[in-house]
C-alpha cells in the first residue's frame, strides 16, 4: 500500500499533470459529498441514525472534525438557497471557507455581483469583501490590564470546547473564532484543566463563597456550587430530590392527565440514565443529554396512561421524528406553525406501526403535545 505513495520516480511533467487531476477529481468528490449532505440534511435523515443533528451525525457518524463539519454543513445549507455555489465549488472559482463567510450576506439581488467578485479570492480578500456589503460599526477603544505573561508549559494543546450544533443555515466561523470559550485541558485520567474568562461579578461571588468554605481551593468552591446547582435543576426537570415525598407506587399515572408525577419522572431519568433512548436501524442508541423531552409510548390523546413503562426520555429531534411517523409530517408542521392546538378537524391519514390505515382530525394534534414539550408542570424538589 506505501507503494502507492511513492513518486520520487515521477517526472516534474507528470507529477504536475496528476497533482492538477487529482484536484479536479477531489473538487467533484467535494461537491458530491456536499450535496449529499445537504440532501440528508433536509430530509433529517441523521434522525433515524440516532443522531441529534446533522452536525453529531457528521461527527460521530462521518467522523469528520469540528472544523470540516461546520463547513460542509454550512456550504450545503447556503446551496439550498443559491445553488450555483455548487458549480463555483467544483471548478476552482469558490473554496469552502469563502462561500461559509459569504453565505450570510448572499442575497437574490447581490449574488452575481458579489460571487463574481469574490472568485478566486483567498479568505482575508473575501472578508474584506463582507465587511463593505455588510460593514460594522467601528470597535471602540479600551485599554485592559494584561496579565503576567508565562512561560509555556511542555503539556498537552489545550483542547477547545467544539461547538453542539451548527445551528443556522448562514452561521460562520465568526463566531466561534472570536467568543472566548472555555478551554480543557485533560492532565490525567481523571484530572482536568478549565481555563475560562469570568465577570467581575462572577469573581465577586467565587471571592465570598471562598470566605464561606474555609480551607476549601477554587475548583473545590466551584465543584460545590455546580453540585447544588444541578442538583436543583435536576430536581426541577425531572424531579430528582434526596427526599422524595413520594414513591414511585403512590404516584397516580391514569391517563387523564398529561401532568407526569414527580416520583415517575424520577425513576425514568434514572432508568434511562439521563439520555435520549431513541435506537437507530443499527442498534446505535442516540448520545443526547441535553433537550431531554418527556416521551409517551402510547400517546395520551389515544388514552395512554401516565406510568413509568409507558415514558422515557427523547431528545427534541427524535421526540419530533416519532410524532411525525405517529402523526404524519404535514400535521405536524402545521402544529408546529401554528403554535397551538388545532381546533377545525380535518381528516388526515395516519399509519400506525402496524400499517393498518386510520383517519385522525387535526383537532387531535393538540393531544400531541407530550411529544413535543415537558410535562405542564414540572415538580419541584420539595413536590414529591
Amino acid at each position: 500500500m506505501a507503494e502507492k505513495f511513492k513518486l520520487d520516480s515521477v517526472s516534474d511533467d507528470d507529477l504536475l499533470r496528476r497533482l492538477s487531476e487529482i484536484l479536479k477529481e477531489s473538487r467533484r468528490v467535494e461537491v458530491d459529498l456536499i450535496a449529499h449532505i445537504g440532501e440528508v440534511d433536509r430530509r433529517r435523515l441523521y434522525a433515524i441514525e440516532a443522531s441529534v443533528s446533522m452536525f453529531s451525525y457528521c461527527t460521530e457518524r462521518l467522523h469528520l472534525s469540528e472544523h470540516e463539519a461546520f463547513l460542509r454543513i454550512a456550504v450545503a445549507r447556503a446551496a439550498r438557497k443559491h445553488p450555483v455555489l455548487l458549480s463555483m465549488l467544483e471548478d476552482g472559482r469558490l473554496h469552502l471557507s469563502a462561500i461559509a463567510k459569504l453565505a450570510p450576506v448572499l442575497t437574490e439581488s447581490n449574488r452575481d455581483e458579489l460571487l463574481t467578485q469574490a472568485e478566486h479570492k483567498t479568505k482575508k480578500k473575501i472578508l474584506e469583501l463582507v465587511a463593505k456589503v455588510a460593514p460594522k460599526p467601528d470597535v471602540a477603544a479600551t485599554m485592559r490590564k494584561l496579565p503576567t505573561r508565562r512561560e509555556p508549559q511542555k503539556t498537552a494543546t489545550p483542547t477547545q470546547l467544539p461547538p453542539d450544533e451548527v445551528a443556522m443555515p448562514n452561521a460562520t466561523l465568526d463566531a466561534v473564532a472570536t467568543c472566548k470559550a472555555a478551554v480543557v485541558e485533560p492532565l490525567s485520567p481523571s484530572r482536568y484543566g478549565v481555563h475560562f474568562t469570568a465577570s467581575a461579578e462572577l469573581h465577586e461571588k467565587l471571592e465570598r463563597l471562598s470566605d464561606l468554605m474555609p480551607g476549601a481551593d477554587l475548583a473545590s468552591v466551584i465543584e460545590a456550587a455546580v453540585t447544588l446547582k444541578l442538583e436543583r435543576l435536576e430536581a426541577k426537570r425531572f424531579g430528582k430530590a434526596k427526599k422524595p415525598r413520594k414513591s414511585l407506587d403512590e404516584a397516580d399515572t391514569s391517563p387523564g392527565s398529561r401532568y407526569i408525577s414527580a416520583p415517575v419522572k424520577r425513576f425514568v431519568y434514572e432508568r434511562d440514565g439521563g439520555q435520549c433512548t431513541y435506537v437507530g436501524k443499527d442498534g446505535r442508541r442516540c448520545t443526547a443529554r441535553r433537550d431531554l423531552e418527556y416521551h409517551h409510548h402510547d400517546p395520551h390523546g389515544r388514552g395512554g396512561d401516565r406510568s413509568a413503562d409507558n415514558i422515557s426520555l427523547r431528545c427534541t429531534t427524535h421526540n419530533q421524528l416519532q410524532a411525525e411517523r405517529d402523526f404524519g409530517e404535514g400535521v405536524m408542521d402545521q402544529y408546529r406553525r401554528s403554535g397551538e392546538s388545532v381546533s377545525e378537524p380535518s381528516p388526515v391519514y395516519y399509519v400506525p406501526a402496524d400499517g393498518c390505515c386510520d383517519l385522525l382530525g387535526l383537532d387531535q394534534v393538540g393531544l400531541a403535545q407530550e411529544r413535543l414539550c415537558l410535562a405542564e408542570a414540572p415538580a419541584t424538589a420539595t413536590s414529591g
